[in-house]
């Protein structure tokens, strides 16, 4: 049993128009502000109560780097190049 869960992507908009997470155009600035390149992959997933953006970018140098992001905040959680 996990306490991750990912919201429907219904429920994700009516989060982001309640004012319970940030819309996700704005996490990509964020995330393109720590790593210049492109985003591969978008998870939105509720940790403890918590959700979270996790970005997958791919960099100028063709390294893929996870970044996640509190998602009511905006603030960068942790980044990790991935392997």
């Amino acid at each position: 049993h996990s306490d991750v869960h990912e919201p429907e992507p219904e429920a994700v908009r009516e989060l982001a128009q309640q004012g319970a997470i940030l819309p996700l155009e704005q996490i990509l600035e964020r995330a393109r502000e720590h790593r210049t390149g492109r985003g591969l992959e978008t998870e939105l997933e509720q940790k403890r109560g918590r959700y979270i953006y996790e970005i997958e970018m791919l960099d100028d140098n063709g390294e893929v780097w996870e970044l996640k992001f509190d998602a009511k905040s905006g603030e960068l959680l942790e980044q990790e190049q991935e392997d």
